[in-house]
């Protein structure tokens, strides 16, 4: 036999179709030839795992619409797949539709199918990501088992793809979306294994998820007993023509596989044409295995081709890394052309013939009649660059221009490590550390630098500190100020505009100590004009959400509003002649766009990338510093020594949890709920979280049966809301317009708000439902993290000199704990009332056993439990039962990198007025 067997040949020889003379010569090839070994142990691996390679037939349907499954009703049969059928169906408790999956009847007591069944619900529920299929229940109906997920509008990219390939821009996108999701299922320790386009959904509203986790690898980080027997050595599972090579071997597999996988989805999606073809299976194994399929042109093609390496230690170690290199394409704009096989047509032609004789006539003008130009715009010429500046795993934090737009200073925060100040230069993005653990404000054209002294993040753009001054050229800094958020002085090297916390207000200073601006709402990212006669900024009536508008501060009168109703807005700068404000913002509270508003309050949209985007600076020559931040807040639980991630979707905030440690209460954002907000309850087993409705949850009563809920517009408005069957009924807390934060006292009938009037400093109130207005317990100015005893009859908290403070439950003063306590807030009573836990505000937190009479201070806890990984800002919201063994907390990460873009300063579109 000369050469390899052909695929044809080696089916035929798993068979033990060949005659013996043909056997016996292909048997000698494939002793020597590690490629035919390898397709001949796939191929045998997989004809015998399933039997044939034929498609299976349509399996009949099992429930008729209207019926009962479990608690759920069949609505109409929407598909079949090779194990289940999926029907959509509507579940009458929450009102919703969503889709069931039942496994099919004849495979129900199928020990591998039924272990397949369940190995999808176990991978589904370990995730929760924007571009991941949401699990919302599982259960058994008839002895027949079924799961529940979201319903999606839309259709498969399968689908999709049989109108023709996707333009090269939405398949980048698409790609960041899907490289995003199987980071988020790797970080939870699933390999998908099969992903195709097939099992992946373009939803109605531009997003993607990736579906069927049936064939899942489930990693030593979650906890399962049936993974094993599906994923051994020798088993060939996964789709032929999608699998990597390792995984036609049958070898262990890791993410690079679906890595791999991906990069073939993406060349399919761009060329129309899949990498690695064939009439059966059995060749598209062979071409996997053996074939390299033609690069595709461009920046994108170059990822796409490092995907499907042959060698996993070739491609991207990390669909995380995968995703970088595809936003970094879409940051800089890179052209994104790709060739596609064209057949001629006759309409083809001809219109191939009229450009043709356009492009000659255009031609002929042009030489004959020199004072006639004919432009013909790319859309490579009209794309601003984007080019990176930092490479490092972490957080970008604040950056700025030097005063002659050639240097570029910023703050950052790398691989877990405390915050430090960078200079790099335009023309060679090359960063040099200063040598400081500080963070950037602002720059004067005297060489003079403003920064924040050992920050303290609160969220991912934002934090406190101490103001310091120190030179460009080098030296230590010198403090001024403490307590500040914010400073600029502008071109003109004006006085200093400073923002500053003094106790519930935020303040707008310039000078330092002149008080322009004072609220009870969140001053942000506040900006000199290049004449300093003006000072822009975001204000945010909510301190707690990043919801908002553009404001100006004029010399002389009060400020006033230029673009307003964003769901989130960040980022903010001059344009160079002062003509405009630049921001950064969303008004759906998923991805943001750049935006200019001008003073007489005309916004027009400047830019826009897949994912977020924050503006820092503005140069004079018109380059622009961004960031492309990951943000993402999330929900740990732990126990007993043990520590799980507990996250649903790229927003879960904790807000209450039960005093046992089982339940809590968080609520979802961003991508997945938009501006309104999500409220869900979850029992801390990982079981499928519940949702509530609308709003933010703020208080779990003691019985678990009602929660406080909040939801933002114009007014807050307030409701309690069932936890099970019920209406929410609507609450008046007048006077009180805004509540901070609510818990319930042991008796289930009270509540105890951190709350304030319209205007007025906030203090703590009891307020019991059905029984009048609430009442005002303590001074204003005061209550800040505030917790209630296991009898209810006394409160605690720390003051802002650091004491420790007791009261009772009617407000009165009751002593003060002995010793000193600064920037430590207290998280809760331990069960016997007699201590209480407090935790430090910087990480690593440090959690303490306070004993109230003494004072003597326990070491508990350190959060988190795995250390501080890259990207980590702050642990926020902490909640510790009262035994002390369970705990749960919030955590606000974000991964960035700063980009310099250059060729905004021109665009122009059209305006549209807010």
């Amino acid at each position: 036999m000369s050469g390899c067997p052909s695929e044809e040949t080696i089916l035929a020889f798993v068979e033990d179709r060949l005659p013996h003379e043909q056997r016996a010569l292909a048997e000698a090839h494939l002793s020597r030839c590690d490629a035919c070994g390898s397709l001949l142990a796939a191929v045998a691996a997989t004809w015998h795992a399933e039997g044939r390679f034929v498609e299976a037939a349509p399996p009949p349907r099992t429930f008729a619409p209207a019926e009962q499954v479990g608690p759920y009703v069949i609505v109409d049969h929407a598909g079949s797949g090779a194990m289940g059928d999926v029907y959509r169906a509507r579940d009458g408790r929450l009102g919703r539709e969503v889709a069931l999956k039942v496994l099919q009847v004849r495979f129900a007591r199928d020990p591998e199918r039924l272990a397949r069944f369940r190995q999808e619900a176990r991978a589904a529920g370990a995730l929760s990501h924007p571009n991941l299929l949401t699990l919302f229940d599982v259960g058994t109906h008839e002895d027949v088992p079924y799961l529940v997920t979201e319903w999606l509008e839309g259709v498969t990219l399968r689908a999709r793809l049989m109108r023709g390939p996707l333009p090269p821009e939405q398949a980048l996108r698409l790609g960041i979306q899907l490289s995003q999701g199987l980071a988020a299922a790797h970080t939870r320790g699933v390999i998908h294994r099969d992903l195709k386009p097939a099992n992946i959904f373009l939803c109605a509203n531009g997003g993607a998820r990736i579906l069927d986790f049936g064939l899942a690898r489930l990693t030593e980080r979650v906890e399962h007993t049936e993974d094993a027997s599906l994923t051994q050595s020798g088993a060939v599972v996964g789709t032929a023509g999608y699998m990597a090579p390792e995984q036609i071997r049958g070898q262990g597999v890791d993410a690079r596989a679906d890595v791999f996988s991906l990069g073939t989805v993406l060349y399919e999606a761009v060329s129309g044409q899949a990498p690695f073809g064939g009439d059966s299976p059995v060749e598209r194994m062979s071409a996997s295995l053996r074939d390299a399929p033609p690069v595709l042109p461009g920046e994108l093609g170059t990822v796409i081709a490092r995907c499907l390496a042959k060698d996993p230690g070739d491609r991207f170690q990390s669909a995380q890394d995968l995703a970088f290199a595809l936003e970094s394409i879409a940051a800089r704009g890179a052209p994104l052309a790709v060739r596609r096989q064209v057949f001629p047509r006759p309409a083809l032609l001809a219109a191939a013939a009229a450009v043709l004789l356009l492009l000659v006539v255009v031609g002929f003008l042009a030489f004959d009649r020199r004072t006639a130009t004919v432009a013909v715009p790319t859309a490579q010429s009209s794309r601003p660059t984007y080019r990176p500046v930092t490479f490092r795993r972490g957080h970008v934090l604040n950056a700025r221009f030097s005063a002659d737009g050639h240097t570029l200073l910023y703050g950052a925060a790398w691989e877990g490590g405390p915050a430090e100040l960078y200079s790099a230069r335009t023309e060679r993005p090359l960063s040099q550390p200063l040598g400081q653990h500080a963070d950037v404000l602002a720059a004067s054209s005297k060489g003079e630098l403003a920064v924040l002294l050992e920050p303290r993040f609160f969220d991912a753009e934002h934090g406190s500190g101490t103001l310091g001054l120190m030179p460009l050229a080098g030296g230590a800094p010198r403090a001024v100020l403490d307590g500040v958020l914010e400073a600029d002085w502008g071109r003109a090297d004006g006085p200093l505009a400073v923002v500053r916390r003094v106790g519930e207000n935020f303040r707008l200073e310039q000078p330092p100590g002149t008080v322009r601006f004072e609220s009870q709402g969140w001053i942000s990212h506040a900006r000199v004009s290049p004449d300093g006669a003006r000072i822009a900024f975001l204000f945010h009536a909510h301190p707690k959400d990043d919801r908002g508008g553009v404001w100006v501060l004029e010399k002389d009168g009060p400020p006033r509003e230029l673009s307003s109703d964003w769901a989130s807005i960040r980022g903010l700068a001059w344009s160079p002649d002062g003509s405009e404000v630049w921001f950064t913002a969303s008004r759906t509270g998923a991805d943001s766009e750049l935006f200019a508003v001008d003073l007489r309050g005309t916004t027009r949209p400047v830019d826009r990338i897949a994912g977020r985007m924050v503006l820092h600076d503005i140069s004079q020559d018109g380059s622009v510093l961004v960031d492309h931040p990951m943000i993402r807040t999330g929900l740990a639980f732990g126990h007993a020594g043990t520590e799980r991630d507990l996250t649903w979707s790229d927003s879960s905030f904790m807000t209450d949890m039960s005093r046992d440690g089982r339940t809590f209460l968080f609520t979802e954002g961003a991508e997945v709920e938009g501006p309104t907000y999500g409220a869900y309850l979850r029992t801390s087993d990982g079981a499928p979280p519940i949702r509530l409705g609308d709003g933010i949850p703020m208080a779990l009563s003691p019985d678990g049966k009602q929660v406080l809920l909040v939801r933002y517009g114009e007014q807050m408005e307030f409701l309690l809301l069932p936890t099970g069957a019920g209406e929410p009924r609507s609450l008046s807390l007048a006077p009180v317009t805004t509540v901070l934060t609510a818990r319930w006292f042991p008796d289930g009938k009270r509540l105890l708000l951190r709350a304030h009037e319209e205007g007025r400093p906030a203090r703590l109130w009891v307020f019991e439902p059905g029984s009048g207005a609430p009442r005002p317990i303590t001074e204003e100015g005061t209550g800040f993290h505030t917790v209630i005893s296991p009898d209810g009859l006394r409160l605690a908290t720390v003051d802002a000199e650091g004491s420790l403070r007791l009261f009772s439950q009617t407000g009165e003063a009751q002593g003060t704990v002995p010793g000193r306590f600064t920037d430590q807030w207290v998280a809760g009573w331990d069960a016997s009332g007699t201590a209480l836990y407090l935790r430090s505000v910087s990480l690593p937190v440090r959690v303490s056993r306070v004993d109230v009479k003494t004072g003597v201070s326990t070491p508990h806890l350190t959060l988190p439990a795995g250390g501080i990984k890259p990207g980590l800002i702050s642990v926020m919201t902490l909640a510790i039962s009262e035994d002390g063994r369970s705990y749960a907390y919030s955590y606000n990460e974000a991964l960035s990198r700063l980009f310099l873009v250059e060729g905004l300063a021109q665009a122009r579109s059209a305006p549209e007025r807010h």
